[in-house]
């Protein structure tokens, strides 16, 4: 039910210019068609129990890399945009204070990994727990092709493990980075709506 009650408030909430570019992906989330992704038990999970609820029409498999516990990827695997889940285990679990400091836009920027264009950063609250959003853009190099990508994380940590829940879209080297930027707004209403999905199952017990 409050979960319900968090999706209703949440379109409330998506800016009007976003309302005429709902991507089927968004539709298909609302409309309930969506599957359910847990962390339990999970190899790669460092103890976090943690549920995430994406499109039916995704393709979900494990990370191929040590960190990655999930990825959720568009169009049954054959589209252009990515979800996938990371966890980082930190030696201590970090203080109430050290966390509001750790997501100030400033210690956000060390996040972005090498090569990356920070785009920008803001703290929020993420199961009621401090976190951050976090977005960069970057052109990757693989056997001789290149791909413009954008990306927004959305990162907290939950005792000694640090949480990424990072969405991602593509296009060709030919993409220019407005037209890159237009295609993640038309997504962040999806990501957004997928981030706020998140359960922590161990926390409210």
């Amino acid at each position: 039910m409050r979960r319900a009650i968090t999706l209703i408030f949440l379109l409330v909430l998506i800016p009007a210019y976003t309302a005429l570019a709902v991507t089927p992906a968004v539709k298909e989330f609302t409309s309930g068609n969506r599957k359910v992704f847990t962390t339990a038990g999970h190899p790669k999970s460092k103890g976090i129990n943690m549920k995430v609820s994406y499109p039916a029409s995704w393709l979900a498999k494990e990370g191929e890399r040590p960190n990655i516990v999930q990825k959720f990827h568009s169009e049954r695997g054959k589209g252009l945009e990515l979800v996938f889940i990371t966890t980082k285990q930190l030696e201590l679990a970090p203080s109430e204070s050290d966390l509001k400091e750790l997501f100030t836009p400033t210690a956000m920027k060390d996040f972005v990994p090498p090569g990356a264009k920070f785009i920008q950063a803001k703290p929020t609250i993420l199961e009621a727990l401090p976190a951050g959003i976090l977005e960069y853009s970057m052109r990757q190099e693989r056997l001789g092709a290149t791909i413009a990508s954008q990306f927004i994380s959305y990162i907290f940590v939950h005792g000694t493990t640090m949480v990424w829940l990072t969405c991602g879209v593509s296009a060709d080297q030919a993409t220019t980075p407005t037209q890159l930027a237009r295609k993640m707004e038309d997504f962040k209403p999806l990501f957004l709506l997928m981030a706020n999905s998140i359960v922590l199952e161990n926390r409210w017990r």
